[in-house]
């Protein structure tokens, strides 16, 4: 008899159960339970308390049943990360930061998680744990299922103990005399938006007294999502108390965690398989590791896994996708329940079953399960939890699937369903996504001939459009459900003929507006490229084309009405009267002045912003329009620094000839001029109370002035220009810095409180967190750090910036800190725990001024190159749904067939690419070291990277096995080739260059002395027998591998920009300087001529093409292409035209073999593969497809007529 499989899908995420180690720690110590140790729970006792028996007894009928209910046959302990935007290799045992969470004084503790990822499974686990240590008068754990309750932001205890059959007297006690602990469930499943803490009332006087722990999916929150869940403060309830607040993100499972729970899964159920079969399948086929990171699609995907493979061959080359998996085993599980029927006596129900078995059991068992979820959406919008009584709901949807007939018995007995009393949901709620996107589209569906169609022309589909799902409602809020559904375009090209039909048909009937725009979404999700696509006249209002790809595309016509096109790309696309009304890009355009900005700041008030220029001039805008509404003139040259009061007067201003100025805003005229500094002013603020404000310059001293008097009160002495000062929030103390010194002085008395020092720092900018409790500095080296403002004791310390930070702030609810540095980015990173969360590019000089709006909804960021950049933090892309925190790919190369191509991330990730369609295969990860470089091998075999550490590493090209190591190099390695003979590895870190034996990897010659350091370029000849050099010594070197000796070296070049590389196909070089150009050399190493030479043109890379007829040279963000002139002129190469849209600055090119294309990899984080094209003698760059980064690009789009875009986003676009 085949057994029942509910009994693993009663507990999704199976994990082990290991007894000891639920008393250890995560470092192997003894772990006290919540009884044994000291807590901050608050216990009824024999002196303080009397515990009514009645309460007890039913506090023990409650533990007894849930205690009973516990069904984990298999448990792995999950990992957390401290937040959203931390590494997964940041991440601890979840359990000890829960016990940290009971043991300490927090109120709240949010718990975040994918779908899938095990929320509901350690919340059942905890509450196992909790009751199983339970002790008369101790904290009471209450685990809520939110979705089961009707409006749980209000008396959500008392609802829950009522559903338990607590009486009112009993929910009185326990709410006067009781602590409980409340496991709450499914926050986003109950599509909650409130503050279950704060309507509740929690933990006010008269109040229960609890702790709450909430789960929720990620996909559900926004940028702001604290603002849900952190206690408010007392008195105060505007203000979070983020110090009774905690967070964790459950992080994916790890190779281990996956090892572990294949090892406890297998011996469930007779089984053919063993653990090694599932690995080896798990290892073998591309990328599925990666997806199975997740616990409940690992489940799945050890069901799966044998239907998958059978009759595949070939695994290296199967690929597997989340909707695959969730096909399978819903095919898996429905055959399991259809002969789990057969073996049983089903009597008046047989008749029923036939009829079931000749209609097709599994078909059926589909068709009801997405009928249910399509109902679940329509009639409930989405809410997970359906309550059937049959004599309440008899004549009602519900009855379709609820009733007793025989038929639907069957089939939802046999379904994914769970049951509670008279509550039914999908056994998870990505499994009823999952079928609402079946229902959407199915592929084992034919149309329905009696549905109404419309024929599409320009496709040849006939569609089913009035009736069709995708009319019905937008599915853009439903982000699992497009997931689902984008796959399914990868998978199933008729589906993406039939979205693409549909965008198409929107041109000319109405009725398919909606559906076009959903299509629109769904295709542009699946990574549907439309360059040079014609898409004039589409009507698609609404659709969300976050990150697409509209590289001249022809939007003619179109009704773009409330389209979203953040981080999109639109570089010369055509606009002409689109209708394009609250169309959004995701920021505002950047305010150009006439002056470098050196300063700036937004009134308390929003409505005005502020921008201190190096002319001296200060500039107002109005913040509705954005339009300069005022000059203020007055300081004779640069405006350093700018503060608002927050109570009183409008702006202050300090100069660099050491003026402090006070301005009227009503007047438009300077009100006091103070003088004191005897060199230029730095730093301003206000005071936050506004009765004292603060000035800091180049005189070493910070003066602390009385507001009303206008006279300076303390004098503040440094070892050095003071270059930053930040009050606390409540004003008592001053913050200030200078080279090597940190202080915190008492703005009362003008008295030093804390000080530290270090000689080798040179402080740059500081501020202080919201509540007060943090200070963050950056520093000349590019570094932040977070100090302890009532000790000074450092914290945390990270590389932020390449150059100098120049300013930094936290924002208003201390949730991000936003810096900006010499290197032209303006970075956000997470205020709790300095992680990165996302950076914007496209200041083209230093940056030197940032600021949050008061309401944090903005940032602002000013610049040498004479502009303020204004970017939405809450636009896509600074969310939770981010691709990924900024991740430089500083490396592409293509295989030799040029099929695939390759790109190497600082992050240690190498990815895998089909040169024509940019699909990713192949995924390498190594988290712990950086790629820096990556080559292929000449018969596309091997892939070697050279990353940190000092290693090289070789990598199987067809399974990304790790195949050796190569150890000799003491710093990070930067180059590294392969020599087209195949026998030879080339590699260089900052010192030496090393040849190694390409079979055996051993070390064969290095080269080193004072010429060789920072190698920018390994190039061999087509013999393989010699091999060029140059780097940042400004010499270029050729060396013969096979003896060992150098055969010519130049120098002379410009410091850090030489390069030396031979021609395809020949045994010439070229060796190119910057600032001079680029030589040729003859056979021998002579210096023959300069064959291309600009003297507007810094040269920071080059590649040549394969046929060598071409040449890209790297200036910035900017490709530069150069032809080879005709035999009959031999003079230098003909300069061509330039390709711009990177979203940072270029660190690597390279050529298609055998194609005009080229690859670049810049420090934006993307991968953008260009094609010239030759027509009628004019040369066009398009883009053929890009990877990774984000960012928006328009430059060169079309904007003449186009309707309802306002004056922000048109100035934005140009």
């Amino acid at each position: 008899m085949c057994p029942q499989p509910r009994s693993i899908m009663s507990s999704p995420s199976t994990v082990q159960e290991v007894a000891d180690s639920q008393e250890l720690t995560s470092d192997g110590k003894r772990c006290l339970s919540q009884l044994d140790r000291p807590a901050k729970f608050r216990r009824v006792t024999a002196e303080t308390d009397y515990v009514p028996a009645s309460i007890e007894d039913a506090l023990l009928r409650l533990k007894t049943n849930r205690l009973l209910e516990y069904n984990q046959l298999v448990y792995i302990f999950p990992m957390a990360k401290p937040n959203l935007q931390a590494p997964d290799n940041s991440a601890l045992p979840l359990m000890d930061k829960v016990r940290e969470f009971l043991a300490g004084n927090g109120q709240v503790m949010l718990i975040m998680g994918d779908s899938g990822a095990g929320k509901s499974t350690f919340n059942r686990h905890l509450e196992n744990k909790l009751w199983t240590h339970y002790e008369v008068g101790g904290p009471i754990p209450l685990f809520i299922n939110l979705p089961a309750l009707k409006q749980p932001d209000e008396d959500l205890v008392a609802k829950q103990l009522r559903t338990i059959d607590f009486s009112e007297e009993q929910i009185w006690d326990l709410k006067q005399h009781r602590q409980l602990l409340l496991i709450c469930d499914g926050y986003d499943e109950s599509q909650l938006i409130s503050n279950l803490h704060t309507t509740n009332l929690f933990n006010r006087p008269g109040q229960w007294d609890v702790k709450l722990l909430i789960t929720c999916r990620t996909q559900y929150l926004g940028p702001d999502y604290r603002d849900r869940f952190a206690p408010k403060a007392t008195g105060q309830y505007h203000c979070t108390a983020s110090n009774l607040f905690q967070e964790a993100v459950i992080a994916p499972f790890s190779k281990e965690q996956i090892e572990l729970y294949v090892e406890k899964f297998v011996p469930l159920i007779p089984r053919t398989w063993v653990k090694k079969d599932y690995m080896d399948k798990l290892t073998t086929i591309p990328n599925l590791m990666e997806l199975v990171r997740n616990p409940f699609l690992l489940t799945l995907a050890l069901e799966a896994l044998p239907s998958v493979v059978k009759n595949n061959t070939t695994l290296s080359n199967l690929r597997v996708t989340r909707v695959e998996l969730y096909d399978t085993f819903v095919d898996h599980w429905l055959k399991v329940n259809k002969r789990r029927l057969q073996d049983q006596t089903l009597k008046d129900k047989h008749k029923a079953f036939e009829d079931l078995l000749a209609d097709g059991f599994v078909q059926s068992g589909i068709v009801f399960q997405k009928d249910l979820a399509e109902a679940i959406f329509q009639e409930q919008e989405g809410r997970p939890i359906v309550e059937y009584s049959n004599r309440r709901d008899r004549s009602s949807w519900k009855a379709r699937f609820f009733d007793s007939e025989p038929e639907r018995s069957l089939l939802r007995d046999s379904s994914l369903l769970s049951r509670t009393g008279n509550q039914y949901r999908f056994i998870h709620r990505s499994v009823l996504e999952y079928f609402f996107s079946c229902f959407i589209w199915d592929a084992s569906r034919d149309d329905d001939e009696f549905a109404p169609h419309v024929y599409s022309e320009a496709t040849g589909v006939s569609l089913p459009v009035t009736d069709h799902p995708l009319s019905k409602r937008s599915l853009v809020p439903e982000l699992s459900v497009i997931q689902f559904l984008a796959e399914r375009v990868q998978m199933q090209p008729i589906f993406k003929q039939y979205l693409l039909a549909l965008v198409e048909l929107s041109k000319s009937n109405p009725q398919a507006i909606m559906a076009a725009a959903n299509a629109m979404t769904i295709l542009v999700r699946a990574g549907v490229r439309f360059h040079g696509a014609d898409l004039r006249g589409i009507r698609i209002p609404g659709a969300d084309l976050t990150g697409g790809q509209f590289d001249s595309a022809q939007f003619q016509d179109s009704d773009l009405t409330g389209i979203t096109f953040t981080k999109a790309w639109i570089r010369q696309a055509d606009f002409t009267r689109a209708r394009m009304n609250e169309t959004r890009f995701g920021e505002l355009p950047s305010l150009r002045e006439v002056s470098e900005v050196l300063s700036c700041a937004f009134s308390p008030d929003g409505r005005s912003f502020a921008t201190g220029l190096k002319n001296g001039n200060i500039s107002i805008y109005d913040t509705t329009t954005w339009i300069r509404i005022r000059v203020f003139q007055g300081h004779e040259m640069g405006t350093q620094s700018l503060a608002y009061s927050k109570t009183g007067f409008p702006l202050l201003s300090g100069g660099s000839f050491g003026t402090v100025r006070l301005w009227d805003g009503e007047t438009d005229t300077i009100d006091h001029v103070l003088k004191g500094h005897s060199w230029g002013v730095i730093a301003v603020a206000f005071s936050p109370s506004g009765m004292q404000f603060a000035s800091a310059g180049a005189d070493k001293l910070v003066r602390l002035w009385d507001t009303r008097t206008r006279t300076v009160t303390f004098v503040i002495n440094h070892f050095d220009d003071v270059t930053g000062i930040a009050y606390s929030p409540d004003g008592n103390s001053i913050a200030s810095c200078c080279y090597g010194h940190v202080q915190v002085s008492d703005t009362q008395t003008g008295l030093l409180v804390l000080s530290f020092g270090t000689s080798d720092v040179g402080y740059c900018c500081l501020g202080y967190s919201p509540n007060g409790q943090l200070i963050v500095t950056g520093d000349t080296a590019g570094e932040l750090q977070l100090w302890e403002a009532t000790t000074m004791m450092p914290r945390i310390k990270w590389r932020g910036h390449s150059g100098s930070v120049r300013s930094v702030e936290f924002s208003p609810k201390g949730q991000w800190i936003v810096s900006g540095g010499d290197d032209k980015t303006v970075k956000v990173w997470s205020g709790y725990a300095a992680t990165l969360v996302s950076t914007f590019t496209g200041h083209t000089e230093g940056i030197t001024s940032v600021a949050f709006s008061l309401d944090g909804s903005l940032i602002a960021s000013g610049s040498k190159d004479r502009t303020v950049r204004l970017l939405e933090v809450n636009s896509a892309g600074f969310g939770l749904d981010v691709d990924g925190a900024f991740d430089s790919k500083p490396s592409v190369a293509y295989s030799p067939d040029g099929r695939l191509l390759i790109s190497g991330s600082r992050a240690g990730v190498i990815q895998q690419h089909d040169a024509e369609s940019g699909e990713i295969g192949l995924v390498i990860r190594r988290q712990e070291f950086r790629a820096n470089s990556v080559a292929y091998s000449s018969d596309g075999r091997q892939i070697a990277m050279g990353g940190s550490e000092g290693d090289v590493t070789l990598w199987s090209a067809h399974t990304g096995a790790h195949e050796n190591t190569l150890l000799g190099h003491t710093m990070d390695v930067r180059v590294v080739a392969f020599s087209p003979c195949g026998q030879w590895i080339a590699s260089s870190d900052d010192r030496t260059v090393r040849l190694w034996d390409a079979r055996s990897g051993t070390s064969i010659q290095v080269i080193s002395g004072n010429r060789v350091s920072f190698v920018r370029s390994l190039s061999f000849s087509s013999s393989g027998t010699d091999i060029a050099f140059g780097g940042s010594s400004g010499t270029v070197q050729v060396w013969d591998v096979t003896t060992g000796k150098c055969k010519m070296e130049m120098g002379g070049g410009s410091f850090g920009h030489c390069f030396m590389r031979y021609i395809p196909r020949s045994l010439r070089a070229v060796s190119c300087d910057g600032r001079k150009g680029v030589r040729l050399w003859d056979e021998k190493g002579r210096y023959y001529r300069f064959i291309l030479q600009h003297s507007r043109i810094f040269i920071q890379h080059f590649a040549f093409s394969s046929c060598g007829q071409w040449i890209a040279s790297v200036q910035d963000k900017t490709v530069h292409l150069w032809r080879s002139p005709l035999e009959n002129r031999p003079q230098d190469w003909e300069y061509v035209l330039a390709v711009e849209g990177c979203l940072g600055k270029i660190k690597e090119i390279v050529w298609r073999p055998n194609k005009l294309e080229f690859a670049t990899a810049d420090v934006g984080g993307s991968t953008r593969v260009w094609r010239i094209v030759e027509r009628f003698d004019k040369v066009v760059v398009q883009l053929l497809w890009g990877a990774g980064g984000s960012g928006l690009v328009a430059s060169g789009s079309l904007l003449n007529d186009a309707i309802g875009l306002g004056t922000f986003n048109r100035n934005l676009l140009r």
